[in-house]
Protein backbone atom coordinates (compact mmCIF):
# COMPACT_ATOMS: atom_id res chain seq x y z
CA UNK A 1 0.00 0.00 0.00
CA UNK A 2 1.48 3.27 -0.88
CA UNK A 3 0.77 6.59 1.14
CA UNK A 4 2.54 9.01 -0.69
CA UNK A 5 4.18 9.75 1.83
CA UNK A 6 6.66 13.16 1.86
CA UNK A 7 9.40 14.45 3.56
CA UNK A 8 8.23 16.30 6.85
CA UNK A 9 5.42 13.85 6.74
CA UNK A 10 5.03 12.31 10.57
CA UNK A 11 4.51 8.18 10.75
CA UNK A 12 4.26 5.53 13.75
CA UNK A 13 6.72 2.78 12.80
CA UNK A 14 4.17 -0.17 13.25
CA UNK A 15 7.13 -2.99 12.35
CA UNK A 16 10.47 -3.57 11.91
CA UNK A 17 13.04 -6.15 10.47
CA UNK A 18 15.48 -5.77 13.32
CA UNK A 19 15.06 -3.11 16.02
CA UNK A 20 11.89 -3.98 17.02
CA UNK A 21 12.17 -1.33 19.89
CA UNK A 22 11.34 1.56 17.60
CA UNK A 23 7.87 -0.14 16.91
CA UNK A 24 5.08 2.08 18.57
CA UNK A 25 7.73 5.59 18.25
CA UNK A 26 6.68 8.18 16.41
CA UNK A 27 9.11 10.24 13.74
CA UNK A 28 9.59 12.35 11.01
CA UNK A 29 10.02 11.28 7.02
CA UNK A 30 13.54 13.03 6.11
CA UNK A 31 14.49 11.43 2.99
CA UNK A 32 13.26 8.38 0.46
CA UNK A 33 15.83 6.59 -0.39
CA UNK A 34 16.09 4.06 -3.40
CA UNK A 35 18.25 1.26 -2.78
CA UNK A 36 22.02 2.12 -2.65
CA UNK A 37 21.44 5.57 -2.44
CA UNK A 38 23.38 7.68 -0.67
CA UNK A 39 21.53 10.55 1.27
CA UNK A 40 21.63 14.80 1.41
CA UNK A 41 21.18 14.33 5.15
CA UNK A 42 23.90 14.44 7.21
CA UNK A 43 24.06 12.68 10.68
CA UNK A 44 24.61 15.30 13.40
CA UNK A 45 26.58 13.11 15.67
CA UNK A 46 29.31 12.46 13.18
CA UNK A 47 28.80 14.35 10.21
CA UNK A 48 28.25 11.44 7.64
CA UNK A 49 26.00 10.87 4.67
CA UNK A 50 23.61 7.87 5.05
CA UNK A 51 23.56 4.81 2.28
CA UNK A 52 20.38 2.43 1.68
CA UNK A 53 21.94 -0.81 2.14
CA UNK A 54 18.34 -2.32 2.89
CA UNK A 55 18.01 -4.02 -0.01
CA UNK A 56 14.62 -2.13 -0.65
CA UNK A 57 13.59 1.38 -1.09
CA UNK A 58 13.89 3.17 2.40
CA UNK A 59 12.63 6.21 4.45
CA UNK A 60 15.47 7.74 6.35
CA UNK A 61 13.73 8.85 9.39
CA UNK A 62 14.26 10.97 12.91
CA UNK A 63 12.90 10.57 16.16
CA UNK A 64 13.47 10.55 19.78
CA UNK A 65 15.06 7.74 20.91
CA UNK A 66 15.10 5.77 17.49
CA UNK A 67 17.53 3.31 17.46
CA UNK A 68 19.30 2.14 14.04
CA UNK A 69 20.81 -0.97 13.53
CA UNK A 70 24.64 0.27 13.28
CA UNK A 71 23.74 1.68 16.83
CA UNK A 72 23.31 4.87 16.00
CA UNK A 73 20.72 6.95 18.03
CA UNK A 74 17.96 9.58 16.45
CA UNK A 75 17.50 8.40 12.79
CA UNK A 76 16.60 4.31 11.50
CA UNK A 77 16.06 3.44 7.97
CA UNK A 78 12.33 2.29 7.56
CA UNK A 79 10.48 0.65 4.63
CA UNK A 80 7.46 2.00 3.62
CA UNK A 81 5.18 -1.03 5.22
CA UNK A 82 6.35 -0.74 8.26
CA UNK A 83 4.90 3.43 8.48
CA UNK A 84 1.88 4.27 9.57
CA UNK A 85 0.70 8.15 8.33
CA UNK A 86 -0.40 10.56 10.74
CA UNK A 87 -1.61 13.21 8.76
CA UNK A 88 -5.29 14.39 8.83
CA UNK A 89 -5.83 12.60 5.35
CA UNK A 90 -5.10 9.32 6.77
CA UNK A 91 -6.84 9.96 10.80
CA UNK A 92 -8.24 6.66 12.20
CA UNK A 93 -11.88 5.78 10.99
CA UNK A 94 -13.25 6.23 14.97
CA UNK A 95 -11.04 9.77 14.96
CA UNK A 96 -12.98 10.51 11.80
CA UNK A 97 -16.45 9.47 13.17
CA UNK A 98 -15.94 11.07 16.26
CA UNK A 99 -15.60 14.97 14.98
CA UNK A 100 -18.87 13.98 12.60
CA UNK A 101 -20.77 13.81 15.56
CA UNK A 102 -23.44 16.30 16.30
CA UNK A 103 -23.17 18.41 19.83
CA UNK A 104 -26.21 17.72 21.89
Amino acid sequence: MSHQFKPGDLALIVGAFNVTSNIGQVCELVEHLPNGFISNWVDPSDGCRLQNTTGAPAWLVIGDGLASWCGAIGWVLAVERHLMPLRDDFAPEHQKAKEAEPCL
